[in-house]
């Protein structure tokens, strides 16, 4: 299984690209982590305009943050965000900067 929360600012991700951007974690999870990452639960929270900030300035960033089975080696998890992250700016038209994916083992508790 693998979750991912996904925070986005308000104005930023079109509510109409939502299933689209879920259908390439999906996808990714399928062909990057193979069939023992399915299902994949997908959760979205807005963050208000005027509550996210970065240098000073409101946030245009989204973060992707995901739990993916246990026991990823390092360069298979690598290429699984390199390819959340260039489907994410594609589809959204946000520059690399403006989105940050993680993942972390499913059972890590840190």
């Amino acid at each position: 299984m693998a979750a991912f929360e996904i925070y986005v600012q308000q104005g930023c991700v079109p509510d109409s690209l939502r299933p689209s951007l879920e259908s390439a974690i999906r996808s990714a999870c399928r062909t990057v982590l193979g069939p023992v990452s399915l299902p994949v639960n997908v959760a979205w929270t807005v963050i208000a305009r005027g509550c996210g900030f970065r240098g000073g300035v409101p946030s245009t960033t989204s973060l992707v943050r995901g739990r993916i089975p246990d026991g990823c080696d390092r360069e298979t998890r690598a290429r699984f965000l390199r390819t959340i992250g260039r489907d994410w700016c594609d589809q959204v038209g946000c520059a690399p900067d403006e989105v940050l994916v993680s993942a972390r083992d499913w059972s890590w508790t840190g």
